[in-house]
């Protein structure tokens, strides 16, 4: 029997067929099925580098923009705040709290002399100076009463001075106000200004309220005082975080450490007096240092 030349096409077809679906099945699809996958996954890591890489941008802004706050910052603590020592005219207040209460009173005092002359800017004529408050007299409990702290989280003194009365022409008494802006190692702020009277003399009143940001991280420990409560002992304290060992100072104002509030009598400052007067003239300096 001849067999027929179609028989044996179709069996090649056929056995191609059978090659040509085992070669795309077994590899082909496989093959193509794995570099889906692996395009996925280049990508996603790809996703994850572009991650980082902007995770990585983000910590430099903010680290660039850290460095420049902290230069604005030092910028203003340079020009802004007061020194932090009772010598140059400022206020150191890691001391203990009883020598705290002596240098208060000088810093006040300087603070005071700060304001005559700032106050006297422009050339006008000083008719009613601001008064710089006095601390609390015989109180170791000043951080808290003068200086604000703990109520605000870093010590701070803030002085509402109330209505300034100056005269001079116009221009005298707006330069006047403006000075106020660039006042040295303090921030005052002035509201409210008013003129009276007939030109070219006028009158002028305004509002002042003066801040002064105190320097220094470290604070003095808890001491032991008669009739207290406290522990005793020198315990350490920082500011902008809890206090440590610093007892019942960081209460009300007025309050004693490790007692009731109401302050712990300590005696008078020998050799202090009362200070500049505003818009005036400041009484004579202590005859003799105060001893600790």
């Amino acid at each position: 029997m001849k067999i027929s030349p179609y028989v044996f096409i179709v069996i090649g077809v056929s056995l191609a067929l059978v090659v040509l679906s085992f070669g795309v099945f077994h590899f082909y699809l496989p093959n193509m099925k794995n570099a889906q996958y692996q395009k996925e996954l280049a990508d996603k890591r790809q996703q994850i580098v572009d991650q980082a890489k902007r995770a990585e941008r983000r910590v430099e802004d903010a680290l660039k923009l850290r460095e420049e706050k902290t230069s604005e910052w030092r910028r203003i603590v340079a020009a802004r705040t007061p020194p932090a020592s009772v010598a140059a005219g400022g206020i150191d207040i890691s001391v203990n709290p009883w020598q705290l209460a002596i240098d208060a009173r000088k810093f006040r005092n300087s603070v005071q002399e700060a304001v005559n002359r700032q106050v006297k800017r422009g050339g006008v004529k000083v008719i009613s100076g601001p008064l710089v408050p006095f601390p609390e007299p015989h109180s170791t409990g000043l951080l808290a009463s003068y200086f604000n702290f703990p109520a605000i989280p870093f010590p701070v003194v803030i002085f509402d001075l109330g209505t300034v009365t100056v005269q001079g022409t116009y221009e005298q008494i707006t330069a006047n106000v403006r000075a106020w802006r660039n006042m040295p190692g303090y921030l005052a702020v002035v509201d409210g200004l008013a003129f009276t009277g007939t030109s070219p003399i006028l009158t002028g009143t305004y509002q002042l309220t003066l801040v002064g940001y105190i320097r220094g991280q470290q604070l003095f420990g808890n001491v032991n005082e008669a009739g207290g409560t406290g522990t005793g002992g020198f315990g350490g304290g920082s500011v902008g975080g809890p206090p440590t060992g610093f007892g019942a100072m960081f209460g009300p104002p007025g309050a004693g450490m490790g007692g009731p509030p109401g302050g712990i009598p300590m005696g008078p400052p020998s050799g202090l007096t009362g200070g500049a007067v505003a818009g005036g003239e400041r009484p004579p300096a202590p005859s003799a240092a105060p001893s600790r």
